[in-house]
């Protein structure tokens, strides 16, 4: 008896999801640090060009979203952070909010220019304005 290609899949997805059902903690836990190994090797081995493309791919996705979706999405993540919070100790709260003052630091330091440019075309906006307003009310 030959089988579809549907019923190949079907078969193949059953016996995976029976396949992990059986599985011990030790062995969920290797498959997830050989899947994490892997995407870490994946990540680094990607060319510019595919960067490129998963970004600008990620980028048309999020644009794309209807309202419901982001409004789930922001749901989830909110749920994610209290749950993820308050399972944290107070020392990992600390390194946490250590390691968030440690990159905005090195993103100051790294976006220095951009950032005193973008604070002198501000004041200079606003001087502007100020010189038109005093004019417009002469």
């Amino acid at each position: 008896m030959k089988l579809s290609p549907e019923e190949r899949i079907e078969r193949k997805r059953e016996y995976q999801k029976r396949y992990h059902q059986n599985m011990t903690e030790e062995e969920k836990e290797k498959v997830r640090e050989e899947s994490k190994r892997y995407q870490e090797i994946y990540r680094q081995n990607r060319t510019k060009e595919q960067k490129k493309k998963s970004k600008e791919y990620q980028k048309i996705y999020r644009q794309n979203r209807t309202e419901e979706q982001k409004k789930k999405l922001k749901e989830y993540q909110k749920r994610y952070q209290n749950k993820y919070h308050q399972n944290m100790t107070e020392e990992q709260k600390d390194k946490r909010i250590e390691k968030l003052k440690e990159y905005q630091r090195q993103y100051y330091l790294k976006n220095i220019d951009d950032i005193k440019k973008r604070k002198k075309e501000r004041s200079r906006e606003y001087f502007l304005k100020k010189k038109i307003q005093k004019v417009m009310n002469e």
